[in-house]
């Protein structure tokens, strides 16, 4: 099964596949090769002038292979068809490549290791910690990775003994600007480019995707370090993602005029992500108009309120609105859970016996042999009075002083959001207009992506300046 028949109909509309054989150079071709041929849609549309060049494709189900094979012999293209899982392929599967100038084009599935993994199918490619990852963040989905970037980097390391190897895939711009990472500045990459195409509507999906086209003449020994992004697949590109000073960013040019922004190693703020418990229901508890704590359950729920924390979300944070719910923190670093809680807060003990089950049932392996009741997310630092806080899901960034409750309960932000911690309502402030400074919003908007499910990461906040002020940050 391929798997996009899984995932959904991917299949490139003709119309599609004939404006994109318009938007590839198709000059002096000796081979084209296609590792996840489908139904042949750019078979079916492929230039005249380019029908007598030899085809090599590919697919893992036999019915297209089939389909595929009947469209060459229509049109009279030398092609040879094999069903065979692009994940396996190797230098062996090609032909003598020196001296010829190979063009790669295709749609490969759009979908994810984690989400092929709950479909139907076995083929997945071999897992490799790809980028060195460890601990929570391999753990935890850091290093999943894309199938088409998989196939993709499989074609590159396949065709590289050819003279020059032109690639026109259709994929996520998130994979595709993934792949500019790894790749920009490798020597005999000469040009790269990513022209947006409408995803919605031409595969139904709510995902920004377009052609991305690299080409290589490995003899060259000079390299791009950008790649141009294009708004379609008819007018030129006019932005430029790229290496600067070492870093990916994804707007040069705003980006050499905000790079003072740009942390030095020792000079960065220490951003720490939210209370990650996976278990809502029971954990995340509201308070309804008559003053009584409730659950996701629909219970009522009897806990010391000193236990119960004010809690933001990303939306309150997006919203910049007080928060809807609490939260019952009884643990304060990664030991597990306070010593004694049948004593210390009893009522508190009893309710999380009671819902035993349902907080031993946590599907995610960051719990497997932890103590009961295990969260993630904290530390000393979630004691702090006030915090400054940013939601990593919405495009524009706002961050928010955070300040205690009425009981003087520090607040808590979920694990979509990130935060730094701060002894004093004034350093909190200080810190949150530099934060949110034009200086630093141009900054952001150069080094993040935006169209990503999580544009702002630890990673990208972490890139920010520690302002030239002392910011008396809590211990």
């Amino acid at each position: 099964m391929r798997v996009a028949d899984a995932f959904g109909d991917f299949q490139t509309p003709r119309e599609l596949a004939e404006q994109i054989w318009r938007a590839v150079e198709t000059e002096h071709l000796d081979l084209v090769v296609e590792p996840t041929v489908g139904v042949g849609a750019f078979l079916a549309t492929v230039p005249p002038a380019v029908r007598q060049v030899p085809w090599l494709a590919f697919d893992i189900n036999p019915d297209y292979v089939m389909q595929s094979r009947n469209i060459a012999e229509t049109y009279a293209i030398p092609a040879r068809i094999e069903t065979e899982d692009a994940f396996a392929l190797s230098p062996s599967d090609f032909p003598r490549l020196e001296g010829r100038t190979v063009l790669a084009i295709g749609n490969p599935p759009w979908i994810t290791s984690a989400g092929q993994s709950g479909l139907p199918g076995t083929n997945l490619p071999t897992k490799a910690n790809r980028f060195g990852l460890r601990g929570l963040d391999a753990i935890t989905g850091k290093a999943n990775f894309d199938i088409a970037e998989s196939i993709l980097l499989k074609v590159v390391d396949a065709l590289r003994c050819a003279k020059e190897v032109r690639m026109a895939f259709l994929i996520k711009r998130s994979v595709a600007l993934k792949m500019a990472r790894d790749l920009l500045g490798s020597p005999g990459l000469l040009d790269a480019s990513f022209r947006r195409v409408d995803a919605r509507k031409w595969f139904g999906a709510s995902v920004e995707a377009g052609l991305l086209q690299l080409r290589f003449v490995p003899a060259e020994s000079g390299a791009t370090s950008t790649i141009s992004l294009g708004p379609d697949l008819i007018h030129a590109p006019t932005e430029h993602a790229g290496i600067v000073d070492g870093r990916f960013v994804f707007d040069v040019p705003t980006y050499r005029q905000s790079r003072m922004i740009e942390a030095n190693v020792g000079g960065r703020l220490e951003w720490r992500q939210g209370v990650k418990h996976d278990a809502a229901r029971v954990l995340v508890l509201t308070m309804d108009e008559l003053g009584r704590v409730k659950n996701g359950l629909g219970e009522h729920v009897d806990i010391e309120e000193e236990v119960l924390h004010p809690f933001f979300k990303s939306s309150d944070l997006a919203a910049g609105r007080s928060p809807r719910h609490l939260f019952p923190l009884y643990q304060h670093n990664l030991a597990g859970p306070l010593d004694h809680l049948d004593v210390r807060w009893p009522k508190l003990s009893s309710y999380l016996r009671a819902h035993r089950d349902l907080l031993a049932s946590r599907g995610s392996s960051i719990y497997r042999g932890k103590p009961d009741y295990m969260l993630f997310g904290v530390g000393d630092y979630s004691l702090a009075p006030w915090k400054v806080a940013i939601s990593g899901f919405y495009k524009t960034p706002r961050f928010s002083v955070l300040g205690p409750n009425r009981r003087g309960l520090p607040p808590l932000v979920d694990d979509t959001c990130y935060l730094l911690p701060f002894r004093t309502a004034e350093s909190a402030q200080d810190t949150a207009d530099y934060l949110n400074s034009p200086q630093v919003r141009d900054f952001l908007a150069s080094i993040a992506d935006t169209t990503a499910k999580r544009p702002y990461t630890k990673e990208i906040l972490g890139r920010i300046a520690n302002p030239s002020a002392p910011l008396r940050l809590a211990v």
